[in-house]
């Protein structure tokens, strides 16, 4: 389901603590893309890391959720600096 990738894209799992990023792409499976859009993550949303690990803490429309995504998907964001 690649939409479209920017050259400074990277895994949500890279973003450091408090930092935002834009959701550019979702990679993986379709089943498991098909979850992270029903939990909110989709192209064009943002995203803040509030704790970064292989088990992630992230705010998504105000909303906090943990995840560990390991190789079933992959999450690419585009990093907004303040």
């Amino acid at each position: 389901m690649a939409l479209y990738q920017s050259p400074q894209a990277v895994p949500v799992e890279f973003l450091a603590p408090e930092t935002e990023g834009v959701v550019v792409d979702l990679c993986g499976e379709e089943k498991n893309l098909h979850r992270l859009e029903e939990l909110g993550i989709r192209c064009g949303c943002k995203i803040r890391m509030l704790c970064p690990g292989e088990t992630c803490l992230l705010a998504i429309e105000g909303k906090k959720m943990c995840l560990r995504l390991g190789s079933t998907a992959e999450i690419l964001v585009q990093p907004l600096t303040p």
